[in-house]
């Protein structure tokens, strides 16, 4: 087991500005193991005000591109179920011919980075279809390209339906415990055979 530990000190802005920060940040690398469950609270020195800058996550993101590891560590760490999101990934990522992506925003220009900072997209490669996951790291909510339907509700009781937005994906579940995990991957996986 190898351990790392760093004490850097300074205001919230200060370190997000800091290139230090980010060339330290971006030398740990490899997959993650578990979320850190030590809350990284920063203390101002100049009022004593603390800001609570949510869970460590470290190593990489299953299936996600180096280029959006970081925001979707930042988005994780305030999920208190990012174990569990970690574990939906690891999972689903692995599946055949399945890529995980950001988003082309309406001003993405060719050689732009794609956006990961709301969802990701988990595609069949080759498929004519879009995703058939999509998952937001910061609340552990999943939506999936099937209709609600009695058969999603048996399989899957804490799912929901939507009734607004693309009319293809319309069942959602939130992972909040080991159970919503189990329902979220029985999902993904009519989900992903359907694509």
């Amino acid at each position: 087991m190898k351990l790392t530990y760093v004490c850097v000190e300074g205001t919230p802005q200060e370190l997000d500005a800091s290139e230090v920060i980010r060339q330290l940040v971006q030398q740990q690398s490899g997959t993650v193991d578990a979320v850190r469950r030590a809350p990284r609270v920063v203390v101002d020195p100049a009022s004593d005000d603390e800001f609570d800058c949510g869970w460590l996550v470290e190593g990489d993101v299953p299936g996600v591109a180096e280029e959006g590891q970081s925001t979707v560590k930042a988005q994780l760490a305030f999920n208190p179920a990012a174990q569990q999101f970690l574990d939906f990934m690891t999972e689903s990522a692995s599946w055949e011919s399945v890529g995980v992506h950001g988003i082309k925003r309406k001003t993405w220009q060719e050689g732009d980075p794609l956006d990961y900072t709301g969802y990701l997209r988990l595609r069949r490669k080759g498929s004519q279809y879009g995703g058939f996951v999509y998952a937001i790291p910061s609340t552990g909510v999943i939506n999936f390209r099937l209709q609600y339907s009695d058969e999603i509700a048996e399989l899957a009781p804490n799912a929901y339906p939507l009734t607004k937005g693309n009319h293809q994906y319309r069942a959602n579940i939130q992972i909040h415990d080991e159970s919503t995990l189990k329902q979220a991957l029985a999902l993904a996986e009519l989900a992903y055979d359907a694509t």
